[in-house]
C-alpha cells in the first residue's frame, strides 16, 4: 500500500494553530486515523475544520474514497466537530438534535445539492425526502449535461455516461473499466433509490442514513462536474 501524502501546507497551518511541533502533529494524526479508523489525510483535514482552519480546496483534490471518510465522520457522534470556527460561528452551525452538532455546508460541497436538501436533513423524521431530492439532482445534472429531456433516468444514464467511454457523452476517464464504474454506480443510484423514492413513501431511512447518501450523491456529482464532454 503506498505511503499517506499529507499536504505539507495543512499541516504546517495545524502546527502552527495547535501550536505543537511538525513530528507530533504527524503522530496525532496517525493516532486519530486510527482511532476513527480512517486515512490519515482526512483525518488531517477533521483536525484543521476543528481549528477553524479553511479545508476546502484540501478536500476537494483528495481522492473519493477519502473525501467519503470525511463525510461520515462528520455524520457520526464521534466524529463531530467540537471546537474551533465552527462552534463559534451560529451562521455556520446546524442543530439537529440536543446530542449531535452537523455542518452541513462542510458536508456538501455541491451548491444545488446542499441548498435542496439543507433544510430536510435538518428536519426531525421523513428523511425519505432527502432521497427524493438528492437523486432529482442527480437525475435533472446528468440530463443537463446531455441536452436529454423526457427521458427515463435510468436511460438517460445509460446514454450520459455510457460504459463505453467512446459512446458517452461524459467521459469520467480513459479507462473503459473506470467509466463502466461510475455508469453502474449511477444506474444502481436510480434503480435501487431513485425509482423506490419517487413511487412511495417510507420512514425507514434515519438522518444518519439521509446524510451519508447526500455524501454520496455530492461525490458523484463532483466528479461529473471534473468530467470530459464529447461534442
Amino acid at each position: 500500500m503506498p505511503k499517506n501524502r499529507l499536504s505539507k501546507k495543512l499541516l504546517l497551518k495545524v502546527a502552527s494553530k495547535s501550536k505543537h511541533k511538525l513530528k507530533y502533529v504527524r503522530e496525532q494524526i496517525s493516532k486519530r486515523a486510527s482511532r476513527l479508523s480512517i486515512n490519515a489525510e482526512a483525518a488531517l483535514i477533521l483536525w484543521a475544520k476543528e481549528l477553524g482552519i479553511g479545508t476546502a480546496a484540501f478536500q476537494h483534490s483528495l481522492p473519493p474514497h477519502i473525501q467519503l471518510d470525511i463525510r461520515n465522520s462528520l455524520s457520526s457522534p464521534a466524529g463531530h466537530i467540537k471546537s474551533g470556527r465552527v462552534l463559534k460561528s451560529k451562521r455556520n452551525l446546524n442543530m439537529v438534535s440536543s446530542k449531535s452538532l452537523i455542518n452541513i455546508d462542510d458536508l456538501i460541497q455541491d451548491d444545488e445539492l446542499r441548498n435542496r436538501c439543507k433544510d430536510l436533513l435538518m428536519a426531525k423524521d421523513k428523511f425519505d425526502r432527502v432521497i427524493r431530492e438528492a437523486t432529482t439532482v442527480l437525475d435533472h445534472r446528468i440530463k443537463k449535461a446531455g441536452g436529454l429531456k423526457n427521458i427515463n433516468p435510468v436511460d438517460a444514464v445509460g446514454k450520459v455516461l455510457n460504459p463505453d467511454p467512446n459512446k458517452a457523452i461524459l467521459k469520467i476517464s480513459e479507462e473503459k473499466s473506470l467509466q463502466e464504474g461510475f455508469f453502474s454506480i449511477c444506474k444502481g443510484l436510480m434503480l435501487a433509490f431513485r425509482d423506490p423514492a419517487h413511487h412511495e413513501i417510507t420512514d425507514n431511512f434515519s438522518r444518519e442514513e439521509a446524510i451519508k447518501f447526500c455524501g454520496l450523491v455530492d461525490i458523484v456529482l463532483g466528479a461529473i462536474s471534473k468530467s470530459s464532454k464529447i461534442t
